[in-house]
């Protein structure tokens, strides 16, 4: 099956299982996970089972790897379906109405094809490589201004592990100072979603999920950005990975500062 196609039947799944988020009950029954504040509710339990129910019918070849599953082993050498039910679980618990489904596909050694719905808005966020990211089918761009005092800037705070919280909040004063203005939003997915669309200049975080980011990083380079993690590498789609996401000319300026931590 060709990727465009695909692509056609992954976008309305992931829309119905965004719809999840947006019902009366949805983030109650919650369960307590590893970690500092870190929850899981029956409305990421009941997404993860939507999509895997829709993909085994539909690529039945190519396994799950999902954040509420139980065995979170990933094998680069072969395709993979990469899905976050619900980022943004305690934006969905405090019902803040800023969460959203995402998935990816990994297929010969990259992410091909990504999907990030945000139910509240009603905003689908996609791309398919080498056919550009798109929000509700319309073609975005990263931005990337030269000034990082023209950037608004986004950030993560790696919530469930806060014993390195002193790196975050450096890097985060030396930003604010520099930048035109910070923001945080409680879901990564959609951060990196809003940088390939330019509405954040750029994001970072030091310790993300490879469910976190894995859609948006094929957003990000569709739209004209850089995904990398914070030594310039690849991030790692194996094992939790730093994040920094920008266009070219921003995502430099960044680099040095975290450099300079």
């Amino acid at each position: 099956m060709k990727i465009e196609s695909l692509s056609e039947q992954i976008i309305p799944m992931v829309r119905q299982a965004g719809h999840l988020l947006t019902g009366r009950q949805a983030g109650q029954n919650r369960q307590a996970k590893e970690g500092t504040a870190n929850y899981v509710t029956a409305t990421d339990y009941a997404v993860q089972a939507y999509i895997q129910t829709e993909l085994q019918r539909l690529t039945p070849q190519i396994p799950l790897v999902s954040e509420e599953s139980d065995d979170h082993l990933f094998d680069p050498d072969h395709a993979a379906w990469i899905l976050d039910p619900v980022d943004g679980t305690t934006n969905l618990m405090f019902q803040l109405q800023h969460s959203a489904v995402s998935l990816a596909l990994w297929l010969d050694g990259r992410v091909q094809l990504a999907a990030i719905y945000n139910p509240y808005l009603d905003e689908m966020f996609s791309a398919c490589e080498g056919g550009g990211a798109r929000l509700n089918g319309q073609i975005i761009q990263a931005a990337d201004p030269s000034d990082l005092r023209q950037a608004l800037i986004g950030f993560g705070t790696t919530p469930y592990d806060r014993s390195q919280a002193d790196i975050t909040f450096r890097l985060l004063q030396t930003v604010f100072l520099r930048s035109f203005e910070i923001r945080r939003t409680g879901s990564a997915v959609l951060d990196l979603a809003y940088v390939a669309c330019g509405r954040l200049s750029g994001f970072f975080e030091l310790t993300l999920q490879p469910w976190d980011y894995a859609a948006g990083s094929l957003l990000i380079r569709e739209a004209g950005g850089i995904l990398s993690n914070w030594h310039n590498e690849p991030v790692s789609l194996k094992k939790p990975d730093s994040v920094l996401a920008a266009g070219p000319k921003l995502h430099a300026q960044l680099l040095d500062l975290i450099r300079q931590l």
